[in-house]
């Protein structure tokens, strides 16, 4: 038996022990970046600022898609749950990935999503709005995780907390564009909801250029003839990877059970604060901008001190401004600052804690376990809505509701701090050394 890359695997066996992030230097993260680095940001990031746009419409657009559908707030959180859940048919597609290769998998991925986004625009009732987000969910999600394990086998590793970082700020980016365009254009002139998904469409000529421009990864090409490459999907779930997949499951799910509460903040503002609709957009527009900074600076920070610290720090961050927002905030200012406070906390912690599903697993494990860290993400998105469709109809209040699903960062922080190995300037052969069974 031998192995690829290191030569021994601190890592291996328990997987759980926390090791020490390589020690910190004068050069900063992004100055490990030449110039081809650059250029594959710049081509994923364009791809992540329209994930980012596509992901966030139905947070925008959520009471006007409830009047056109009819439905209550508790009901909009059940078909929201099944959206969320066209995730989990991702994690068996990025098999693929591993086996036959990054690029072409993403580009499809890519031009998936931009035609089932567009396509909802013409969705005649909610079963069709959820049927054709589902599908559009799941070339989201297999996206996201492809870009990211890319980002992953390409930085030095001293930059890929910043390069997660740089996705992650772009997909925010996209996040306040879509609450840009209907707060500013499109309810101002009084155009249907439906215009934001159309809006989407452009993404089609960042594949033009994706497919001209992106190569296959370097650590792809190194291990695409060897045995690994071709050993059962079960190989996740032996040792020393299955415990880094169960607890990297079990975190993301926690992670994310207070998702609802961000897809219900302009409704909030608008129905339990009393903004305007362009209010409430540009409330969620300023208050994102102020934390936008807070994403590179976190994924570089993990690069210097480790990923842990960080993203446990901003997972508190995150509850603490859920509990200003829904409960002690009234006035303009103060609601805006407190939902800055809850952008701060989610963007921190996004970088390092999206970044480990990348980094846990040998190469030709990665893409598949980087998904299934997605999958487990949006499960426990959807999750949060199920949940929190029931406790709305129990409590009556939202705010409850939210006070109690803060427990899930929380209980994740544990996990991270007591589970999870420090990756941050980390090779990733080092992590997770490629296995092979030689004759």
């Amino acid at each position: 038996m031998t192995r690829i890359g290191s030569t021994s695997d601190p890592a291996a066996g328990n997987a759980v022990a926390a090791e020490p992030v390589a020690e910190a230097t004068a050069v900063r993260p992004h100055q490990l970046l030449d110039e081809s680095h650059w250029r594959l940001l710049w081509l994923l990031g364009s791809a992540s600022f329209f994930e980012g746009y596509d992901f966030n419409i139905v947070t925008v657009a959520l009471k006007p898609l409830r009047s056109s559908f009819g439905l209550t707030q508790a009901h909009a959180a059940l078909w929201i749950a099944v959206i969320y859940l066209g995730a989990l048919p991702a994690v068996p597609a990025a098999r693929r990935a591993d086996r036959h290769g990054r690029r072409t998998l993403l580009l499809w991925s890519i031009v998936g999503y931009t035609v089932f986004t567009g396509v909802t625009a013409t969705a005649p009732n909610v079963g069709s709005f959820a049927a054709l987000q589902l599908a559009a969910r799941f070339f989201l999600v297999l996206q996201i995780a492809l870009s990211w394990t890319v980002i992953a086998e390409e930085l030095p590793a001293g930059a890929r907390g910043f390069g997660f970082g740089w996705l992650a700020m772009l997909s925010a980016l996209g996040t306040g564009w879509s609450a840009i365009l209907w707060g500013s254009l499109f309810k101002p002139l009084d155009l249907s909801w439906r215009w934001l998904y159309v809006a989407a469409l452009p993404v089609i000529f960042v594949v033009a250029i994706l497919r001209r421009s992106l190569l296959e990864t370097g650590r792809f090409e190194a291990v695409a003839t060897t045995p690994t490459i071709h050993e059962s999907w079960r190989e996740i779930l032996r040792p020393p990877h299955r415990m880094r997949l169960v607890v990297l499951c079990a975190v993301a799910v926690l992670a994310n059970l207070t998702a609802q509460a961000t897809v219900y903040v302009v409704d909030f503002l608008q129905t339990q604060r009393h903004l305007s609709a362009s209010g409430a957009s540009f409330t969620l527009v300023i208050s994102g901008a102020l934390a936008i900074p807070v994403l590179l600076v976190a994924g570089s920070v993990s690069d210097r001190i480790g990923r842990k610290p960080v993203i446990c720090s901003f997972l508190g961050v995150s509850v603490v401004g859920f509990v200003c927002f829904f409960y002690l905030a009234h006035g303009e200012i103060p609601l805006l600052l407190s939902l800055a406070l809850v952008y701060a906390g989610v963007f921190g912690s996004w970088p390092a804690g999206t970044g480990f599903g990348s980094e846990l697993f040998p190469t030709s494990l990665r893409a598949f376990g980087s998904t299934f860290g997605n999958g487990a993400k949006y499960l426990g998105q959807a999750l949060s809505f199920v949940f929190a469709g029931a406790l709305i109809s129990g409590t009556g209040s939202l705010g409850r509701t939210v006070l109690i699903l803060c427990a899930g960062p929380l209980v994740a922080a544990v996990l991270i701090v007591a589970w999870f190995p420090e990756t941050g300037g980390r090779e990733l052969e080092e992590l997770s050394p490629e296995v092979l069974l030689l004759d």
